[in-house]
C-alpha cells in the first residue's frame, strides 16, 4: 500500500483552469506529479479516503460540488468540464 498525504489544499493554488485546478489537486492527493486527464480516478489508484480529501478541497473553489458529482464525472477531464458549466 503506498503511504500518501490526503489533499489539504492549504498549499494548492485554485485559481486557473478548472482542468489545471482538478489536475493539481488530484495529484496533490494521489502523490504524483500529474494525472493523465483521461484516465479514471479510481483506476489511477484513488481510493474514496482520496475522494473525499479531494472534495473537499475543490469546494473552496465550487462550493455546490458533490461527492456524487465525482463518481459522475470520473475523469479530471470530465470533472474539470462539469465544474466548468457549472460556474
Amino acid at each position: 500500500m503506498t503511504d500518501r498525504t490526503n489533499a489539504s489544499g492549504a498549499s494548492l493554488a485554485l485559481d486557473g483552469t478548472a482542468i489545471d485546478v482538478v489536475r493539481t489537486v488530484w495529484a496533490d492527493a494521489l502523490g504524483l506529479d500529474d494525472v493523465d486527464q483521461d484516465i479514471g480516478l479510481f483506476d489511477l489508484g484513488a481510493t474514496s479516503a482520496d475522494m473525499l480529501s479531494v472534495v473537499r478541497v475543490l469546494r473552496q473553489r465550487w462550493p455546490r460540488l458533490r461527492v456524487v458529482d465525482v463518481f459522475d464525472h470520473p475523469t479530471v477531464a470530465q470533472l474539470a468540464a462539469f465544474l466548468e458549466d457549472a460556474a
